[in-house]
């Protein structure tokens, strides 16, 4: 008898709570919706005066799990300890509530399970704890880093490897947001400290990534002057270091074996309080400090020569100069062989050919002959040249395909030189047939039509009287506005975009 009273109270215990559970059924909005096309669902469990949630993902897997005392979907009440967890079934969030309000601890998970935030939410808001971010080579993020907040406001950073005692920079903020950066090195050693402040000598220090080693280090006078400073290599030999002492200073630089390939001596001006190079060779290194990216050579207190040398770390030119001026560029090809001297008269290029990055210029008795601009794929995209009477120049603009987009002649000014503002007379080509004409003086178009590219799609311009007529487009060739303007308005207010000025510049922006 009494077992059968135990099994009779076991199936009413049983039929009450599934009568207590409801369902519901949301989609991937959380909108109500059928079983069919749910994406997620809810079970909801009457504990006392409050109601326990869970939701699901729509395989089964917990997503949600808290109380509340009010349960409308989008809008809950929540109270105490609510988790989140992702898809996988790992703990994503947690968040404790008071009246629906944050209040109390809080913690987040990335992907990894790893936790990015450590927080306690007060009553009015603020919170106080940690938020960490782990090195992750894929995302550009070279360190761990772990900021301490307090009232909301960061009060400490530090950038770390995989021991936070270890190699690592700790920076403190105060009330005031004057900064101290702490520097340690290996196994946690102490190096030194920087403000921001200013007050008192400093120091800084650079580091390397995977792993966190130190690459650079400099020391500061009070007046914010270099006093010593050491640049590593990847493999902690010494690269470069400087010194300024009282009345002299220096700065050696050496190859990854250790031998000595530069030495610059300075003087120190005591009238100007500054160091200023006097002999030898000042070695400037760039990616990582892995590759030299240029070498100026004085002697006695002039600059004499600069190398410049390319991302491959191949010479690409070479700078000869007297009493500080100019004489001629040598430039290199990549392969080493002299591809072009440019020789200067009293400082301007005069006989040769100047290259700078994308464009050459042609000089021949100080006058440019031919300007060649080429594209990022090294395509030729204009080429202009003078013409026989000096008179002016005769240019063209391809498109991507080769063909010519623009023709036009530009006149020389009185002095020998290109127009500041733009004056020639252009053709505008179409499928390579010419379509347009256009007179510009001064940058001001005087009759004709032309089309140009501009930054959101492209300008029309046409001159009828004294208006200019302007139609815009945007970047699918759909007009987007259409207006007249007076050819000699300067009116401050009319942007890039509705100026019915014409620069040369616009014609190299080739129309899609």
């Amino acid at each position: 008898m009494k077992k059968l009273f135990t099994s009779a109270v076991l199936a009413l215990v049983f039929s009450i709570n599934v009568y207590a559970q409801e369902k519901t059924y949301f989609d991937e909005n959380w909108e109500k919706t059928t079983p069919e096309n749910m994406e997620y669902y809810r079970e909801s469990t009457s504990k006392g005066k409050l109601t326990l949630l869970k939701d699901f993902y729509k395989n089964g897997t917990l997503q949600m799990e808290g109380l509340a005392s009010d349960t409308t979907p989008n809008s809950e009440v929540f109270e105490g300890k609510v988790t989140w967890y992702t898809p996988e079934g790992k703990v994503m969030n947690t968040i404790t509530y008071s009246g629906g309000k944050q209040i109390g601890p809080s913690q987040s998970y990335d992907a990894k399970g790893r936790l990015i935030e450590d927080m306690i939410y007060k009553a009015d808001g603020n919170f106080s704890g940690k938020m960490f971010s782990y090195k992750d080579a894929e995302d550009g993020i070279e360190f761990n880093i772990l900021v301490d907040y307090e009232n909301s406001m960061p009060i400490k950073t530090t950038v770390y490897d995989d021991d936070i005692k270890g190699i690592r920079h700790e920076t403190i903020i105060d009330k005031d947001s004057n900064t101290e950066t702490k520097y340690y090195g290996e196994k946690g050693k102490y190096l030194g400290t920087g403000t921001s402040s200013g007050s008192g000598e400093n120091m800084m220090a650079d580091y390397y990534s995977n792993p966190m080693r130190i690459s650079k280090i400099e020391k500061y006078r009070k007046d914010g002057s270099v006093k010593e400073g050491v640049i590593y290599s990847t493999s902690g030999k010494i690269l470069q270091e400087q010194k300024m002492n009282k009345k002299d200073g220096y700065k050696t630089t050496y190859d990854e074996s250790g031998k000595k390939i530069g030495h610059l001596v300075y003087g120190y001006d005591k009238e100007n309080d500054a160091y200023n190079p006097m002999e030898g060779e000042d070695y400037q290194l760039a990616y990582q400090y892995s590759q030299i990216s240029s070498i100026d050579v004085y002697q006695n207190g002039s600059i004499v020569a600069t190398k410049i040398f390319d991302e491959d770390g191949k010479l690409a030119s070479e700078k000869t100069l007297k009493d500080e001026v100019t004489q001629e560029i040598k430039y290199y090809s990549p392969d080493g062989k002299l591809k072009s001297t440019l020789t200067h008269k009293d400082g301007m290029p005069y006989n040769g050919t100047f290259y700078e990055e994308l464009s050459e210029q042609q000089y021949k008795d100080g006058l440019i002959v031919n300007i060649k601009r080429y594209t990022l794929e090294k395509k030729l995209q204009a080429d202009k040249k003078l013409n026989t009477k000096q008179m002016s120049y005769e240019g063209i603009v391809y498109d991507n395909t080769g063909a010519p987009l623009y023709t036009f002649t530009q006149r020389l000014s009185e002095d020998g030189d290109e127009d500041y503002n733009f004056t020639a007379q252009i053709v505008q080509y179409v499928k390579g047939k010419p379509a347009n004409k256009a007179s510009v003086k001064g940058g001001v178009l005087q009759s004709g039509k032309i089309k140009v590219r501009t930054l959101n799609g492209a300008k029309e311009l046409e001159r009828s009287g004294k208006w200019v007529l302007l139609k815009l487009y945007n970047g699918d060739g759909k007009m987007i506005q259409e207006t007249k303007i007076l050819a000699d308005a300067e009116d401050e207010f009319i942007t890039g975009e509705t100026q019915t000025t014409i620069e040369e510049n616009d014609l190299y922006y080739p129309l899609e």
